[in-house]
């Protein structure tokens, strides 16, 4: 796997959003990207939002430096001082092409990148960007085929705002413009989310699971909780064929039914992480 240093941001500064549009990555495959901050104070928690957008549409939108870095806590990534990671592979798979699958192949989709990252109130913030990248899919010799290899990892943002407590009530989250995505997780940003539960058809895949109750399960498959996230976690144990896939061997929608209790009102941040391709976002 190379290390490729970017094209520089043209303009990097505090209260302001530094914008990237780079070619470089063409014909290879992107397995995540590290952002190197530096200059006086800036921290994950002055990147107000990080954005990835390829041909017209966002891959990643919506998400802070912080909850970005309390996703990767979760899966066991390490939040290193001046770095922040955002990976399209998943390094905890339990094999090579589950760690691989998410990857952004730029031989299948042969745009420019678009990197946005918005920045608060840093202190004369320096910001460069790397990308972890290698062959395409179909050329690492791993069993890839066409779909796999355009195949990428998404994270799809939608806010739920129940008014009051409510129980078992159902929500829809955003999965894409048309169905085939897979969902490998959904996180719930919350301050007042209790349970969560998940029907597909008529069978409940998670049954009305209390956060304390699926803190304890997560960390036995070595996850590690963050406070104030639920995760709704398809591949507990790095299968990434466990995915929950979203449509039937015909193409027909399952129906999936995902109802939340709250212990009062919130404002819910969702992200859908998903396995999917350019046309369903």
């Amino acid at each position: 796997m190379d290390l490729i240093k970017l094209n520089q941001f043209p303009s990097v500064a505090a209260s302001s959003i530094a914008t990237l549009v780079t070619g470089q990555l063409t014909d290879q495959s992107v397995h995540g990207l590290v952002f190197e901050r530096g200059g006086g104070a800036f921290t994950n928690a002055h990147i107000n939002n990080l954005r990835v957008r390829l041909d017209g549409k966002d891959l990643v939108n919506g998400i802070s430096g912080a909850r970005l870095v309390d996703l990767n806590e979760y899966e066991g990534l390490v939040d290193v001082t001046n770095y922040t990671v955002l990976m399209f592979g998943d390094p905890s798979a339990r094999t090579i092409r589950g760690q691989h699958l998410g990857d952004l192949d730029l031989s299948v989709y042969r745009k420019p990148l678009e990197i946005e990252v918005d920045i608060g109130a840093a202190t004369t913030p320096t910001l460069q960007v790397y990308a972890l990248a290698g062959v395409p899919k179909a050329a690492m010799g791993i069993g890839f085929d066409p779909l796999e290899a355009a195949t990428f990892r998404a994270l799809l943002r939608t806010v739920i705002q129940p008014a009051a407590a409510v129980s078992r009530a159902s929500y829809g989250i955003t999965l894409g413009s048309t169905p085939g995505a897979r969902i490998r997780r959904v996180n719930f940003f919350h301050t007042n989310l209790t349970r969560v539960e998940l029907q597909k058809q008529s069978l409940r895949k998670w049954d009305d699971v209390s956060a304390a109750l699926n803190s304890a399960v997560a960390q036995q498959f070595a996850r590690t909780p963050q406070s104030g996230l639920y995760v709704l976690d398809r591949i507990l144990d790095g299968n990434q064929g466990e995915a929950e896939t979203t449509v039937m061997a015909d193409g027909r929608p399952w129906n999936l039914q995902l109802a939340l209790t709250t212990s009062a009102a919130d404002t819910i941040t969702a992200f859908a992480d998903v396995l999917t391709t350019h046309p369903q976002i």
